[in-house]
């Protein structure tokens, strides 16, 4: 049950970011087809996937613990350091490739008549 509350508190902490994600999605899927809908919505699901998949890795010690497995935690420690660092990297590209696209975007619109 320990285990299932922790699961639970992590998850309502990733919440909000999940619900962006999921809103960007319905946003970037109404869009024309082309290049800049493409990276847009690559980038979301980089974003996605690296949540994701920090969620688990944040999943993997509290299991561990609650199993009793001390040992492996700190064996596991540099493993999942080196995980949530490639994680941010795969952030920052989800990052780099979304701002990119909006930019394109806001680059390709026809300028107002003043």
């Amino acid at each position: 049950m320990d285990l299932l509350m922790s699961v639970l508190g992590m998850v309502a902490v990733r919440l909000p970011v999940l619900i962006a994600l999921a809103v960007s999605v319905v946003w970037v899927v109404d869009t024309p087809r082309g290049a800049i809908r493409s990276v847009a919505l690559w980038a979301i699901g980089l974003l996605l996937a690296a949540s994701l998949a920090g969620l688990v890795l944040n999943v993997v010690p509290s299991y561990l613990v609650q199993t009793g497995n001390y040992g492996n935690v700190r064996m596991l420690s540099w493993w999942l350091g080196g995980g949530h660092f490639v994680l941010g990297l795969v952030n920052a590209l989800g990052m780099v490739l979304l701002v990119w696209a909006m930019t394109r975007a806001l680059r390709n619109r026809a300028a107002p008549a003043g």
